[in-house]
């Protein structure tokens, strides 16, 4: 449950001392009234012109004020309740993601979980659309990098080979043009899903981020390294240049996190022509091609990386806390401020407050009349 946080406590002392003060300036003032009205003359003319002095209205209304004025303090104190992590901390983790584009990734098991484009239903949207690839494309997007806001991100694909999509940068805006044209199904040189090779890319890319720095500040050097691999199963590299892999991950004290993505029934891969016209599916032998999630190489990487594993299957919420699942605790929190509610209780009692005065003269105008 999240907590409320006083940002500004002394305030609260403030109007403690603030309530003690008025209490003693109003009882004084209550006496000195009485003396005046017991001075003046007749209690009873006194008293068809003017307020009785009742100790317990008097006291009603200072009760009134003093509530007003812990409200005000209240809202000085600013009252904060903290959320979700929201951003991982400038300058604080460099990022690398690594996604598979082989031709697995067109099997368009997420349509009907993906958002509409340009006002179109998903279900509807002429041409290829709502493929694991767009899902990885929509995390990266939606999730990732609002997470790394003021950070550096990466982007390799593979298939039968790594490819470099965009170096380490700030430049997420750029980032975002790159995922929406150019990281395509097939982006990537060779045939098959040989993500120990997408790995390496990502290492290399580490490295020529350390070149590139001639003399790294230590606030660089503290850095934290994060590998993100969206796959959807299925390894056709070889054994021990992952094991190469693994171990430079390590000696670059690079952490890794393996999202899985795909459904757990085969699926076929559909056919568009040029101008997003469906085809049909992918065929081999006279038989549709069928592709289907496979866990137990995503599960036997992250065991010998010591890295981390998620699941994100057809259907599921892009609800994965990113800032935290990346940086740790190098985060920001959310915080959502709460002083406008004490003050508006204060403005709302005050108003109340004076509103007797209104009342009391108009009673004094009928009387008199």
């Amino acid at each position: 449950m999240s907590g409320i946080t006083l940002l500004e406590p002394g305030a609260l002392a403030a109007g403690l001392a603030a309530i003690v003060l008025s209490a003693a300036a109003w009882m004084a003032g209550y006496h000195w009234r009485k003396r005046a009205r017991a001075a003046y003359g007749d209690a009873r003319l006194i008293d068809k012109f003017s307020d009785t002095l009742s100790p317990r209205r008097e006291t009603f209304f200072f009760c009134g004020y003093a509530l007003a004025v812990a409200f005000i303090s209240l809202a000085a104190s600013s009252p904060v309740m903290d959320g979700a992590a929201v951003r991982v901390r400038a300058g604080t983790t460099e990022v690398v993601v690594v996604t598979d584009v082989s031709l697995s990734m067109a099997s368009e098991e997420y349509r009907p979980f993906m958002p509409a484009r340009e006002g179109v239903r998903a279900e509807d949207v002429a041409g290829p659309y709502g493929s694991r690839l767009d899902f990885v494309k929509l995390a990266i997007d939606a999730r990732i990098l609002p997470a790394l806001a003021s950070n550096r991100l990466g982007i390799v694909t593979y298939s039968g080979l790594g490819f470099t999509q965009a170096e380490l940068t700030h430049d997420h805006a750029s980032l975002r043009w790159i995922l929406r044209h150019w990281m395509p199904i097939g982006g990537a040189p060779g045939n098959g899903s040989d993500f120990a090779s997408g790995l390496m890319e990502a290492v290399r890319l580490f490295s020529s981020a350390d070149e590139a720095a001639e003399s790294p500040s230590a606030a660089e050097a503290e850095r934290s390294r994060v590998v993100v691999l969206f796959s959807d199963g299925g390894f056709t590299g070889n054994a021990l240049e992952l094991a190469d892999a693994i171990a430079a991950l390590a000696r670059h004290r690079v952490r890794l996190i393996v999202v899985g993505v795909g459904g757990d029934q085969p699926s076929t891969i559909p056919v568009y022509s040029p101008s997003g016209e469906l085809r049909g599916n992918l065929m081999r032998n006279g038989q549709p091609v069928l592709t289907h999630f496979d866990e137990r190489p995503l599960l036997a990487l992250q065991d010998a990386a010591g890295g981390e594993y998620f699941r994100l299957a057809p259907g599921e919420e892009l609800s994965i806390e990113w800032a935290s699942m990346i940086a740790g605790e190098r985060v920001e929190i959310a915080q959502r401020h709460l002083y406008i509610f004490p003050l508006s209780a204060a403005m709302f009692l005050l108003a109340c407050l004076q509103m007797r005065g209104v009342f009391r003269r108009t009673t004094n105008e009928k009387e008199s009349g």
